[in-house]
């Protein structure tokens, strides 16, 4: 079995095995790869945490406090640890600043709204949560999106949430994935498009300006990644990308470009929408999911090798950070607030 694939599986279907197993620490940010920059490490705000990274760390490297004040927010998905990690971020500086457990079973996927509302696909609860940002912190879940019989594996939705797109990985019965589309803020799905008649493992979910949706998934029939578009998001789906190893995360820049995660080889970028497909960086771990910040000034990944990534758009230089649980505890969805 593919190791991607097993690693979801495994973390969608055994819940209650992995369910409290999230009590990692993070150690300092690492140089990624050669005309990289690195970054101060995360902050640890507890002696308990600074004692746990100090024994993962190299002797001598640094560990800095907490900002008094944070700009924004970053706010990352643990797949294992059933939480959401959240960082204070001033600039391009993180500091680890809670965890939240309550309602999070097996997270994913994660997108915010420039407005700061923040969506989360909960696949262990079959449903999407969701909660608000204040100058303090997230609040909530103040909702739910109710995708009953599936496994939610990722969100997008347009910045009036009045379009929400949910990739399901699979069925809870063990089934093909889908997408599960919901209209005008209600908490029920409008409609669940599908593709195929393969066993399909859903993946990354986007909307373009356009109001059309793409689904990445891999086909285990085919033991390959494709991405299609559901035009109107409605209707069968019509592939635009195809012979990916193995797909993961997807998005559209402010300019209708997408870009896309082929988690063996690297991060893809399509210019003119959906064509021209090129490698735009690589030296990633397991990249599984990505978010613009606002203004689409950086790219972030979330890499469940345990790290995060920032990307640089224009000079696709890359900054590594040890994420909250490191490799015991990865990332796999991630999401500045505001979003872009």
């Amino acid at each position: 079995m593919n190791a991607h694939i097993f690693r979801r599986v495994a973390g969608v279907l055994s819940i209650a095995l992995l369910s409290g197993c999230g009590s990692g620490s993070f150690a300092a940010a690492q140089p990624s790869n050669a005309g990289s920059t690195s970054v101060p490490s995360l902050a640890l705000p507890s002696l308990q945490r600074v004692l746990a990274a100090a024994a993962r760390t190299s002797p001598g490297a640094p560990l800095r406090q907490a900002p008094v004040k944070a700009n924004s927010w970053m706010y990352t998905a643990q797949l294992y640890g059933n939480d959401s990690s959240v960082y204070e971020r001033n600039g391009n500086a993180l500091s680890w600043y809670e965890n939240l457990y309550t309602g999070l079973s097996s997270p994913q996927g994660t997108m915010t709204t420039p407005n700061g509302w923040w969506y989360v696909a909960n696949g262990g609860h079959s449903n999407v949560v969701y909660y608000k940002t204040t100058k303090s912190g997230p609040n909530g879940p103040r909702g739910s999106l109710d995708d009953y019989g599936q496994v939610p594996v990722n969100v997008s939705l347009t910045p009036d949430r009045r379009l929400v797109a949910v990739s399901n990985g699979q069925t809870t019965s063990g089934g093909p994935g889908s997408v599960s589309i919901y209209l005008n803020r209600g908490a029920e799905p409008s409609r669940t498009l599908t593709y195929g008649g393969d066993q399909l493992l859903g993946e990354g979910v986007a909307l373009d300006a356009r109001g059309n949706c793409y689904w990445s998934f891999n086909d285990s029939t085919t033991s390959s990644g494709t991405i299609v578009e559901f035009a109107g998001c409605v209707g069968s789906g019509t592939p635009v990308v195809s012979s990916i190893a193995y797909a993961g995360g997807i998005l559209f820049d402010q300019r209708g470009n997408l870009y896309y995660l082929d988690q063996e080889s690297g991060l893809y970028y399509c210019k003119k929408g959906v064509t021209q497909c090129s490698l735009f960086a690589n030296g990633f771990g397991d990249p599984v999911n990505l978010n613009f910040d606002h203004r689409q000034k950086g790219l972030w990944v979330a890499d469940a090798d345990g790290y995060i990534w920032l990307v640089d758009p224009k000079s696709r230089q890359k900054t590594q950070y040890q994420a909250e649980g490191g490799p015991t505890d990865p990332p796999f969805g991630i999401a500045p607030a505001p979003g872009g």
